[in-house]
């Protein structure tokens, strides 16, 4: 099966795993009726490899940095907190054309 298209990362794993599902059926099935089934067969890409790992990296990271949150709270009360526009702008640059790209 050949996945192409903008999106064709997105549901990469949900194939993966509805193939790896399709084969402990057929392997029950077989062991059931002894019968040799047919096995599919998923050739992922070395990028598409990467992108899954990166994925699976992402996801260790917690959405929230909770010390964070905790010192700029603390510097927003003690009015110390300063927005540094120069080092912000590049960085929501950056996502915008990230989420573009994805």
């Amino acid at each position: 099966m050949k996945i192409t298209g903008e999106n064709r990362f997105v549901n990469l794993e949900a194939h993966v795993n509805n193939v790896q599902d399709n084969k402990k059926i057929d392997a029950s099935a077989t062991q059931d009726s002894r019968e040799v089934l047919k096995e599919d067969k998923v050739v992922l890409s070395s990028k598409a490899r990467e992108i899954m790992e990166a994925r699976k990296r992402l996801g260790s990271f917690p959405d929230i940095r909770e010390e964070k949150v905790a010192l700029m709270k603390k510097q927003i009360e003690n009015g110390t907190y300063k927005i540094e526009g120069k080092k912000i702008a590049p960085k929501m640059i950056k996502e915008s054309l990230l989420n573009e790209i994805v």
